[in-house]
């Protein structure tokens, strides 16, 4: 006689306690890595690893099969997932007729998030985080009304400026805190290892004038500028008034209504009429876009007016990329077209060919061909048809490649000294692997920072992969640990279509270890997203962390 097929209720229960048994067996399995956690992070450790063996083991089916029983899907119980499953269990057993015991969840978790940012937003309100500009040291009003505004954390960037201008913004900080009564803290980024385009070498200047103009395209006004010879006065009222450098015949035979004529720096004929004398120069206007280099000359067709455009500043020189293009990634410095150097040539040891690279914020990609001590030799893959200037001082990302650069430079190490001393917060950026966290504990406790709260920027591929390794090492130290996810970094890596469900990701390992996190570049990628482009806000970047005032609340 055939047994009898098991109920809908007993599968539930045989696959629940087969994930139960999953999680005690990984409990044991890392019971090194648990010991090696500090006690106030234990029970968010254990936690952790319950997710991770969950999400590993269980079945694609089982919260729906969860949901038609009415009971709780296991989807939003990863701050508690033992004790949430101990619960589902318990109730599947009483439906079978079984006898069943409940245990308590986890207790002692304390609230990470009040730890991390302290008593800056009362009442799980989320927080806004504002990076200062350099300008904001000389101008403290802005900083009081930034925190009228709602800013709870200033945020000082080290990788612009020294400890001189730090200073001067920790000071004004501290002013603006007494004037208005309200709290603010003190959150500094180490710059890590920039890995970017070097300097190529200065190419000469082009100064472009041109008319404003309606919808359709047409020039509503002619386009003005003015001629400064040397020595000229100080730049005029109106900010929009380019200053051209010019040397002058004399300035008696530039009267109103004079034309010169001359080709501009694209060869195209171009006539200038003199407005006025003023006492910077000369103002002119013209009817058509004008383009200028050292050197251009327009002169009066029957008279002796003669204007010839004086040096220009040379500007940071350029590569145009097109698809197919081949170039070589080399140490600085410039060698030429058909290369590009790189500040960190540390990395070509771990480049292989096949893996991608990408420049300038992905606006342009390659793949690479050839790897060699000395260059990388890559192909151009995605660009437009007629080419993209690539800069200097612009960012590289290779996105398939596990480099092993130390996150902690040695400007980094320099720089704790002032962070130490001065900051409620440190951020450590390119953080990829579990040494690197290791490396900066070490530090800090030597300079007397162990007690620093540290936030892991999530930044690349490598950092998103290893998240939950680098949170267990960051666990080991007593100290409050938080997370910022770089969003648009993250986007450039992985692509923006993936974005959405790696952000996801990332709350959800973070909740599970009880990590608070800060949403990063949040008004960049907004901006981005809507206007198609990647201009920087003028003058901030608002970065928001949602501080919940418990730490198994479900993140949105």
């Amino acid at each position: 006689m055939n047994a009898r097929a098991p109920t809908p209720d007993r599968w539930l229960l045989d696959t629940l306690q087969s994930l139960r048994a999953a999680l005690e067996r990984t409990e044991l399995e890392e019971a090194a890595c648990l010991a090696s956690i500090h006690p106030d992070y234990r029970p968010s450790a254990r936690n952790l690893l319950h997710g991770i063996a969950f999400h590993r083991h269980a079945h694609p089916d089982l919260p729906r099969a969860l949901r038609q029983r009415g009971l709780c899907p296991l989807t939003d119980g990863d701050g508690h997932l033992l004790a949430s499953l101990e619960a589902v269990i318990t109730a599947l057993e009483a439906l079978e007729g079984l006898a069943a015991t409940v245990e308590a969840g986890p207790d002692g978790l304390g609230k990470p998030c009040d730890r991390l940012f302290g008593a800056l937003t009362p009442g799980g309100v989320p927080g806004i985080m504002v990076t200062l500009p350099s300008e904001a040291a000389e101008q403290p009003d802005l900083i009081a009304e930034l925190l009228q505004a709602g800013m709870t954390m200033a945020r000082i960037n080290c990788a612009h400026d020294d400890a001189v201008v730090w200073k001067r913004l920790v000071e004004v900080v501290a002013r603006a805190r007494m004037v208005t009564g309200r709290p603010c803290a003190i959150a500094m980024d180490l710059a890590g290892p920039k890995l970017r385009t070097g300097q190529l070498d200065p190419q000469p200047a082009v100064l472009r004038v041109r008319p404003p103009r309606d919808r359709l395209g047409r020039p509503t006004r002619p386009v003005r500028f003015l001629a400064v010879p040397p020595g000229a006065g100080p730049a005029p009222a109106d900010p929009e008034l380019l200053r051209v450098p010019v040397r002058l015949s004399k300035a008696k035979w530039f009267k109103a209504g004079v034309r010169l004529r001359g080709r501009d720096a694209a060869g195209r004929r171009r006539i200038l009429t003199v407005v006025r004398r003023v006492p910077e120069g000369v103002l002119l206007r013209a009817g058509r876009t004008c383009r200028f280099v050292s050197g251009l000359v327009f002169r009066q067709r029957r008279g002796r007016a003669r204007l010839v455009v004086g040096p220009l500043v040379p500007v940071s020189g350029e590569r145009l990329l097109r698809p197919g293009d081949a170039i070589r990634l080399t140490p600085e410095p410039d060698r030429g077209a058909g290369t590009l150097p790189c500040t960190l040539p540390e990395v070509f040891a771990d480049l292989r060919p096949g893996d991608r690279v990408l420049f300038d914020d992905g606006r342009i990609g390659g793949e690479i061909r050839e790897v060699s001590s000395q260059e990388v030799l890559l192909t151009i893959t995605s660009a437009p048809v007629r080419g993209r200037r690539l800069r200097s001082d612009q960012g590289i990302h290779f996105p398939d490649s596990d480099l092993r650069t130390p996150a902690l430079t040695a400007k980094d190490i320099e720089d704790l000294a002032f962070v130490t001393r001065h900051a409620d917060m440190v951020s450590s950026s390119f953080v990829r692997r579990e040494s690197d966290i290791r490396s900066l504990r070490r530090c800090l406790d030597e300079r007397g920072g162990g007690d620093l709260a540290l936030v892991l920027k999530i930044e690349t591929r490598q950092a998103f992969l290893n998240l939950p390794r680098l949170l267990l090492a960051a666990m080991a130290h007593g100290a409050p640990v938080g997370v910022m996810i770089a969003r648009r970094d993250l986007a450039i890596e992985c692509g923006w279509e993936a974005l959405a469900p790696i952000q996801e990701e990332i709350l959800r390992i973070c909740a599970a270890a009880h990590v608070p996190c800060v949403w990063a570049d949040a008004v960049k990628v907004l901006e981005a997203i809507a206007t198609g482009s990647d201009r920087n806000h003028p003058l901030l970047t608002g970065l928001a962390f949602r501080c919940n005032s418990e730490p198994d609340e479900p993140w949105p």
